[in-house]
């Protein structure tokens, strides 16, 4: 079996390169929109007769699962004996093998699935909603874990609304009411994610609560050019107070100047989560006199990768809970749900726009369940789009 990965400008192209690469009998595996271009991994070779009738052998407990053994194991163990009955211990097997193991990731699922439906559709429904939680920007390994308590399931819309529940469960709502309660709070992420913009619309829907006199903010951005400029500007608008504070001790003195009041933001420097001068930054900001809450704030924009990566660089705060941003510019937020779902983190607030204070709502399940449902019609109407504009195209052809 020969397998390949190929990028194109689009999926027409892409195929062409695969019929032209792999031959007309190559079985597309899964695609793409990475960087603006179409990937595909395509491979020919592949033999679904033998692959079925193995699997039918196995009693259905065990294609369920075995211990330390799942299905797609299953699958690629097939694979390997296929390809070493034909080529025996030649490098070829080896480099391919090698592949293999690259790829593994994005084949979990995509060959498990074919087996299933070849093998008599006994989880009929499993596909469709996979590739629901996929077009929402849902993690696949999450998707796989909740199809386990969704399925089985014949009706799609059922099984869908079961998803939708199970998701709107397992995302953490913070229990902790910031506007009412107040504290010293603390907005970290990395540059560029809205902390500053935040932090005014949290100090304005605060005031209209309890007044302008039980808010003040504290900046302790001295990197970005403009950045204290900028809180001082807001604070003014809203008869906010700010202090600048440049170290621990600046910081102590600043926290005890405003001990009267009951919200205190401070608003972190914007760096981002791979330099490696973010820690000593935030090692500054620790006080053993006030109990300061940090608060993550992570863009709905930022793909998965990024998302991870912001979460492992705080993880050594006891980040109380996270704020998600710029849902307004993102259709799909399960790149960034994906990542607070991994990590057992809560969502306190959810940003989508830049008016103060309006366009910051305190977080709920519905809030996340309305944005999935909306994304997914989206990514439908388009995918119907597509498919009208390619029908129109073949009609003017023939």
């Amino acid at each position: 079996m020969r397998v390949e990965r190929y990028q194109e400008d689009d999926m027409r192209k892409a195929m062409a390169k695969v019929r032209s690469e792999l031959g007309k009998d190559a079985v597309l595996i899964s695609s793409r929109r990475i960087d603006g271009k179409t990937e595909v991994t395509a491979a020919n070779g592949y033999d679904p007769e033998r692959l079925n009738a193995e699997i039918k052998k196995l009693s259905e407990t065990e294609v369920n699962g075995l211990e330390g053994k799942s299905h797609e194991d299953f699958v690629f163990e097939l694979m390997a004996e296929e390809n070493q009955a034909a080529a025996g211990n030649s490098p070829s097997l080896v480099e391919m093998q090698e592949e293999l193991g690259k790829l593994r990731k994005l084949f979990e699922g995509e060959l498990a699935q074919l087996a299933w439906r070849d093998a008599g559709d006994r989880q009929p429904n499993r596909l469709a909603l996979l590739s629901r939680l996929e077009a929402v920007g849902i993690n696949r390994d999450i998707g796989i874990r909740i199809m386990k308590k969704v399925l089985p399931c014949k009706d799609l819309e059922i099984g869908w609304h079961r998803t939708l529940k199970i998701l709107s469960r397992v995302i953490k709502v913070s229990d902790q009411d910031l506007l009412s309660e107040g504290g010293i709070i603390a907005l970290v992420g990395p540059t560029g994610v809205g902390k500053t913009t935040t932090a005014a619309k949290i100090a304005a829907q605060f005031s209209a609560l309890h007044g302008k006199d039980q808010v003040a903010f504290v900046s302790t951005d001295s990197f970005r050019i403009g950045g204290q400029e900028q809180l001082i500007s807001l604070g003014s608008t809203l008869g906010v107070p700010v202090q600048v504070a440049r170290s621990s001790q600046e910081l102590d003195n600043t926290l005890e100047t405003f001990s009267h009041r009951k919200l205190v933001i401070i608003d972190t420097a914007g760096k981002s989560q791979r330099d490696t001068s973010l820690m000593e930054q935030f090692d500054s900001m620790v006080s053993e006199k006030f109990n300061i809450k940090p608060h993550l704030v992570l863009s709905a924009t930022a793909q998965e990768s990024v998302i991870s990566e912001t979460i492992n660089a705080f993880s050594h705060l006891d980040i109380a809970s996270t704020i998600i941003t710029k849902t307004d510019e993102n259709g799909s937020i399960g790149a960034v749900l994906s990542g607070l779902i991994r990590s057992r983190l809560s969502v306190s607030f959810v940003g989508n726009g830049q008016r103060i204070p309006e366009d910051l709502l305190q977080a709920n399940a519905r809030i996340f369940v309305a944005k999935l449902i909306n994304s997914y019609k989206e990514s439908r109407d388009h995918l119907n789009v597509r498919r009208s504009m390619l029908g129109n195209g073949k009609t003017q052809a023939a």
